[in-house]
């Protein structure tokens, strides 16, 4: 039985793909850009529920950012938590691809290996493109960049949060940033 996980809500392609990889669920709630992940979660069946939405820090935020709080971050991932819903916010910076390229340059690894450009600009029209939700490179590659220090906390806080949902411990999601 393939395992949705519709409260999960990331903002592109790529970071569709990796989130799907670290959980490894089959269907979560792609949006295309932070204004869509931020207008599901604050209007539709989400709005009083749990929910996670992963987005890239770009200069502008939609409004609905501002209604949340920084609990942790790391260089790379920034965990926010709504005020008032059980709302929580996955923020990559600068964005999806050099969190990518950061993480494969940690491990020694040599993107071209897996047929993807070395450099941001070429690499990064890759991640855009509709198909690289299910391109294989990438999983392959998110296999290889599994033991790097961000993409490990980056598992272990979409875990955290996706088992614990209404029970979610600030104090433990603390713990692993630490």
């Amino acid at each position: 039985m393939e395992k949705r996980d519709w409260h999960i809500v990331p903002e592109c392609y790529i970071d569709t793909n990796l989130v799907e990889f670290l959980l490894a669920s089959h269907s979560v709630n792609h949006q295309k850009g932070c204004n869509n992940v931020a207008k599901m979660m604050m209007e539709s069946s989400l709005k009083d529920q749990f929910s996670i939405g992963v987005i890239d820090n770009d200069k502008r935020q939609h409004s609905y950012v501002s209604k949340f709080d920084e609990i942790a971050h790391s260089k790379h991932i920034s965990l926010l938590k709504h005020r008032e819903r059980p709302h929580y916010l996955v923020r990559i910076t600068p964005a999806m691809d050099q969190f990518i390229m950061d993480c494969a340059a940690e491990q020694n690894i040599n993107l071209q290996d897996y047929d993807l450009p070395s450099k941001l600009e070429e690499f990064t029209k890759v991640t855009k493109d509709v198909n690289v939700k299910s391109d294989r490179r990438f999983k392959s590659l998110f296999k290889a960049l599994d033991s790097s220090k961000e993409m490990i906390l980056l598992r272990s806080v979409l875990n955290y949060l996706n088992t614990h949902q209404y029970q979610c411990n600030i104090a433990e999601l603390l713990n692993l940033f630490e």
